[in-house]
């Protein structure tokens, strides 16, 4: 491959590796709102049943009153497992996005690391040649001074 393909193919690839952080990135913060969200209906939730306690306990409630209480508290704990399964696929997307940031990640170094070989490469004969071509310089110029001096 000639070093422009392999510098394009370095480009693309770090572009990828770009888009696939920001895809990391945005996963990770949608997984943030969510736990969040989660330990809000968790607190929520707390404060809900410490509420029902507090008012069974004194002065007690009509049966109405505490069927609603069981009911939005049933709806709260629906609520509560909707959230926690999404967290749960959340966090396996965070999963996915990581290992395919990874992945991209030693793309661009294996073909970085590539470009530099071959780049060194090309020095290491640039250099062999301008040595060969020194060395014939100093030659002719050995035999020229040796053919004069005859």
């Amino acid at each position: 491959m000639a070093h422009e393909s392999l510098q394009l193919l370095v480009e693309l690839t770090a572009r990828a590796r770009e888009d696939a952080a920001n895809a990391l990135s945005q996963s990770r913060r949608a997984e943030q709102r969510l736990a969040e969200q989660l330990r809000t209906l968790d607190q929520y939730q707390r404060e809900y049943r410490k509420t029902l306690q507090q008012e069974l306990a004194g002065a007690g409630m009509s049966p109405a009153t505490l069927a609603n209480y069981r009911g939005f508290l049933k709806s709260l704990e629906a609520a509560m497992e909707r959230a926690e399964a999404n967290l749960e696929r959340h966090r396996a997307q965070v999963a996915e996005h990581q290992e395919t940031w990874r992945q991209a990640w030693r793309k661009v170094n294996a073909i970085e690391t590539l470009l530099a070989r071959r780049q060194a490469q090309e020095q290491l004969r640039a250099g062999r040649a301008e040595q060969r071509q020194t060395d014939e310089q100093a030659s002719r110029a050995r035999r020229a001074s040796l053919g004069s001096g005859f």
